[in-house]
């Protein structure tokens, strides 16, 4: 009996060194797109709801060719204090996502929803239709992790509150009928094509 406990034991530490290890691997493979602790969750939980598509267009796969940075940042200092999120060229010609710092304290799901729609801004084409698409994968992943868990729903967060609304407009209008007339009508959208 002793030696059948002993290799529970073992066993379980191997688990434990395992899994630990993994969430560091994990962790680490995303270091080229950011060093903050919480846009590092928010990418895992991406990749926990197979969000692939999302993660290779931040990896390298999108017009640039080069990884997005995402990180938190004022976005007041751009005169964008009333946005979300923004995709924005960087002097090397790549691409770095800010994400309103107002939303660092979000919940991971809610700002990976943020990412997920950003990336879909890799071309920079300005386009209503691409804002549409971006909007259409915001909304999409929130019901993935909202399907997974139905308790991220429930936060207080401003950001949740938003992403809350935008799924109740898209069942209300049984597709994206609001989402278009919010980019049609909203000033910031104005010089879209």
């Amino acid at each position: 009996m002793f030696i059948g406990l002993r290799r529970l034991v073992a066993v379980l530490c191997i688990l434990v060194i395992f899994t630990f290890t993994k969430d560091i691997t994990i962790a680490s493979s995303y270091q080229n797109l950011t060093t903050n602790p919480k846009i590092t969750d928010s990418l895992v939980k991406l990749q926990s709801i197979g969000r692939g598509d999302v993660l290779s267009i931040l990896n390298g796969a999108n017009a640039t060719g080069k990884p997005i940075r995402v990180m938190f940042r004022d976005l007041a200092i751009y005169g964008l204090s009333n946005c979300e999120a923004v995709t924005m060229r960087t002097q090397g010609g790549g691409l770095v996502i800010y994400i309103n710092k107002k939303h660092a304290e979000a919940p991971s799901e809610a700002v990976a929803c943020l990412i997920a729609h950003e990336s879909q801004h890799h071309t920079q084409t300005n386009t209503r239709a691409e804002e549409l698409r971006a909007w259409l994968k915001e909304v999409s992943t929130w019901n993935e992790f909202v399907r997974r868990d139905p308790t991220v729903a429930v936060s207080t967060a401003p950001l949740v509150k938003r992403l809350n609304y935008i799924d109740k407009m898209v069942i209300r209008d049984s597709g994206s009928a609001g989402i278009e007339k919010i980019i049609a009508t909203n000033p910031a959208y104005a010089g879209l094509h």
